[in-house]
């Protein structure tokens, strides 16, 4: 791609193909997991990292990278503690918006719906999969609260040790059911391919989406 070309705030190399906005399926999860798999494969190197966005009772948005663990027929999957700033946020206000950016192919997925909490067994099943390593400092901590002496903590974490531990009660899954997904991906000429889908209706029991091609 030309310096002429080369959209002003992207630098991707790779030019990844994407024949479903010329005839998009009816199930956006389908293009999500498609679309994940090839920036594994393409050798994005955070292809996982979800920029998520919650907001408080007053509407006061923030914002962090979170790892998307899964994505299941029900939305995107993520754990974080249940007393953190975007635990204490989506218990007050279930809804989140978050952008996987691919920087290396040039595309972006946006997501925005309800957030709910996933059950203790499927919490449980997430803490299992984490290396062990990580299960001394994320039981010892308190995510997102003051910290007043950084030996106190790293000493706690030592004492638990580097085995597998149960997981704290502060830890759960959540995942995020989209109502709206859109996919877009960089055109050399500034027409840039943006497919957006939006969820019929918030019914269970109604998985139909409309999709819509938006001006760049």
């Amino acid at each position: 791609m030309s310096e002429r070309t080369r959209s002003e705030s992207l630098t991707g190399t790779i030019v990844a193909a994407f024949p479903e906005y010329a005839d998009p399926p009816g199930d956006p999860f389908e293009l999500l997991t498609s679309w994940l798999s090839a920036a594994e494969q393409n050798g994005v190197r955070e292809p996982r990292a979800l920029a998520l966005a919650t907001a408080d009772e007053h509407g006061r948005t923030s914002s962090r990278v979170v790892v998307l663990s899964r994505i299941t027929p029900s939305g995107l999957v993520f754990a974080t503690h249940r007393d953190s700033r975007k635990g204490r946020e989506l218990a007050v206000n279930p809804w989140a918006s978050g952008v996987l950016y691919w920087r290396e192919t040039s595309q972006q997925v946006v997501v925005a719906g309800p957030v709910r909490l996933l059950p203790d067994d499927e919490a449980d099943a997430m803490w299992a999969a984490r290396p062990p390593f990580t299960h001394a400092m994320t039981t010892a901590s308190r995510q997102s609260h003051p910290l007043t002496d950084v030996a106190a903590l790293r000493a706690k974490a030592h004492l638990l040790g580097a085995e597998p531990l149960p997981r704290p009660d502060n830890y759960a899954g959540y995942v995020l059911e989209p109502a709206e997904i859109e996919f877009w991906a960089n055109g050399s000429d500034r027409l840039h391919e943006r497919l957006h889908y939006e969820r019929l209706g918030y019914d269970r029991d109604d998985t139909g989406w409309h999709t819509t091609r938006l001006q760049p």
